[in-house]
């Protein structure tokens, strides 16, 4: 009998033991993976801000940082796990939103001045978080097959590597930016939000005002507006969060 407890006790060890170091290589793999994205996001950065015409500056908002780290946080990130989640603007008029992998978000002057309300800033920026909740900016890259390319590039010491290698992975990851899941971002974007329908009442106002013309071209003609417009009409939220 005392054998049979015994060995018992030592399958139950040994499972419990297994199940931790299972818990410990996933959270390993989550951190490693996340300074990967984090890499790779500063790689896009430091190549966007090299080539940017010199006519416009590009900078970090503060504000808009906190504001931005606050919606993570909801989200259930942590900018010290291997993050380094920031908000950028550039002082140009066209309308445009670039998440880069890592959590970095750059953000137009003239996406900004749309934004009328506290809300529909809250909308910007909690959407965004959403998506970096959900990893889609490595999600994409990895459905593209352009990771390999990536970590190669990482890999490289930064006077080493090919300035139009990166510039090429850059132009093809502004590209594939429209293929994140933009509408489920919304919504989800709106629901971590103190006010979540008033914020979804206004980013269907705000979004309104992007019209699609064939000349000039604008950024926000690469997602499909209609339907993530219409993806908010046909939901109704919380009035407030507590």
């Amino acid at each position: 009998m005392k054998k049979i407890i015994l060995m018992l006790t030592l399958l139950f060890v040994c499972n419990a033991l297994y199940a931790d170091n299972m818990l410990v290589n996933y959270f390993k793999k989550w951190v490693d993976e996340t300074r990967i994205e984090s890499a790779i996001g500063k790689l896009l950065l430091d190549r966007f801000s090299a080539d940017l015409n010199s006519e416009f500056q590009i900078k970090e908002d503060d504000k808009l940082t906190q504001r931005f780290l606050s919606f993570l946080e909801k989200c259930g990130i942590k900018n010290n796990v291997g993050m380094n989640s920031k908000v950028f603007v550039i002082e140009c008029s066209i309308p445009d939103e670039i998440l880069l992998p890592g959590g970095i978000l750059i953000l137009t002057r003239g996406y900004l001045k749309n934004a009328a309300s506290e809300e529909q800033e809250d909308f910007i920026l909690a959407r965004n978080a959403f998506l970096v909740f959900q990893k889609q900016p490595l999600a994409v890259i990895k459905r593209e097959g352009i990771y390999p390319k990536f970590l190669d590039c990482i890999k490289q010491k930064e006077g080493k590597r090919s300035e139009e290698s990166v510039r090429e992975l850059l132009r093809t990851y502004l590209a594939i930016v429209g293929k994140m899941n933009h509408k489920k971002a919304d919504v989800q974007g709106a629901m971590i939000t103190k006010f979540p329908d008033k914020t979804r009442l206004g980013a269907i106002e705000m979004l309104g005002r992007f019209t699609v013309k064939v000349w000039p071209p604008s950024p926000f003609d690469t997602i499909d507006l209609p339907s993530r417009i219409d993806e908010l009409k046909k939901i109704k939220l919380p009035e407030q969060n507590l």
